[in-house]
């Protein structure tokens, strides 16, 4: 069930979401509210699942990733009296998927992969994800590089890895 929220629980949430590290008094400061009162916004919207959980953004291409991550397409044939929920409910389930989301246009469900090597996200798309029953085609796509992630961008040396272009 939806709920209205108020002006103090958006401008919490507006901030946690820009910076979920900081303490309830500086959340506190920021929102002009006394520091217990914030601390007692924040669990009730986390008791009622508002605030999921949370986590830090992390640069990858700073450091060795020993894996990679796919972005996988999938058009799926709606189950009868479910529509997607169903076979979305199923991929999410799986291990190796980071996101699942419905989607409009060409394609129905969007999906975030993270395996070992492109041969085992390759297997994960074979063997696991085409024989759920309601898949019916997918389209996989290899993260090459991050540029922005949840409004951040990612500040990169301004090196390239690549050749230049001789015209």
């Amino acid at each position: 069930m939806l709920r209205t929220l108020t002006s103090d629980e958006i401008k919490i949430l507006n901030i946690l979401e820009q910076n979920s590290d900081l303490s309830i008094r500086n959340i506190a400061e920021k929102t002009n509210l006394e520091e217990a009162a914030a601390g007692v916004i924040i669990k009730k919207l986390s008791d009622e699942g508002i605030i999921i959980k949370y986590k830090a953004i992390i640069n990858w291409e700073k450091i060795e990733s020993p894996g990679v991550i796919a972005i996988i397409q999938v058009n799926v044939v709606p189950q009868k009296g479910s529509g997607y929920d169903q076979v979305a409910k199923k991929i999410s389930e799986l291990d190796e998927v980071l996101t699942c989301m419905l989607v409009s246009g060409s394609f129905d469900l969007l999906i975030e992969v993270e395996g070992p090597s492109l041969k085992d996200v390759a297997f994960f798309v074979a063997d696991k994800l085409a024989t759920i029953d309601g898949v019916e085609h997918t389209k996989t796509n290899f993260l090459l590089r991050r540029y922005k992630q949840g409004g951040d961008i990612f500040s990169g040396s301004g090196k390239t890895h690549r050749l230049p272009v001789m015209v």
